[in-house]
């Protein structure tokens, strides 16, 4: 008998850019389908770098069944056009700037615009142990698609505009959870590009002092190897094995299925 699959939504955001979003759910990705796991990155954002980040490129590869605006019109379902990727076997459905950009301009223009996504994948939660969704940067229709559509959410943070747009974020999540009568929580807040500052430490205070039931202990710190492995088009637990950073989201893998009891 075929193993019953876990099926749990996990959407990583943060309306800020740069603070490792993507890089850290294809690192996590990564380690968890090194661990056994089934995993699906599902690319929800146009700039379509969560794909690059397993060496699928939408703009290079012409020969993909499908991106995820193939979802959200409803032609083909995200189980149906994920690609195994070279990386500890993730599965892969990639974005593409030029049919997912449209997308978010029509979704005011359906019926329970917020909910597509969830619906949609409603039927891939039997496929996958987990599905990891990008989200852009920013509280769009796109973003408020992955809000919806997760369990979980997870949320980087690094520097000060990072911790303003985590108010933001759980304002909105806790709007939406209303609103849609949803279960959608918060997995947990962690640190990126972590250095020893005086900075970083008064951002970690303020969230043990605001939320401290959300912030984990695990922290990303800054490395240049991150720039390389994206550069490279791999995941950093696969272009850098041994190194700090790698070790640091084997940390945060540790944490997260410590708190999703697995």
């Amino acid at each position: 008998m075929a193993r019953k699959h876990l099926g749990i939504v996990i959407g990583f955001t943060n309306q800020k850019g740069g603070v490792a979003k993507t890089t850290s759910a294809a690192a996590l990705a990564s380690i968890l389908a090194q661990r056994g796991y089934r995993v699906l990155a599902l690319d929800n954002d146009p700039q379509g770098h969560l794909g690059v980040h397993f060496g699928i490129d939408t703009i290079t590869r012409q020969d993909l069944p499908g991106t995820t605006a193939d979802i959200y019109t409803g032609k083909k379902s995200a189980e149906e056009i994920a690609i195994c990727s070279d990386y500890n076997d993730v599965w892969v459905v990639a974005a593409s700037t030029d049919e997912l950009s449209p997308v978010e301009m029509y979704l005011p223009t359906r019926q329970g615009s917020d909910l597509q996504l969830k619906n949609r994948l409603k039927t891939t939660r039997q496929f996958f142990d987990f599905i990891f969704l990008d989200a852009p940067p920013n509280l769009g229709k796109l973003s408020i698609n992955v809000m919806a559509a997760s369990d979980w959410l997870l949320v980087p943070v690094e520097g000060p505009l990072g911790m303003r747009s985590l108010d933001t974020i759980i304002q909105a999540m806790q709007t939406n959870a209303e609103i849609y009568d949803l279960p959608t929580q918060i997995l947990g807040v962690f640190l990126t590009m972590v250095d020893r500052t005086r900075i970083t430490s008064s951002v970690r205070e303020e969230i043990e002092e605001r939320y401290p039931d959300l912030l984990l202990n695990s922290e990303i710190r800054r490395s240049t190897l991150v720039r390389e492995s994206s550069a490279l088009q791999m995941p950093i637990p696969n272009y850098a094995r041994d190194s700090a950073v790698a070790a640091d989201y084997q940390g945060l893998a540790d944490e997260i299925s410590s708190r999703l009891g697995l």
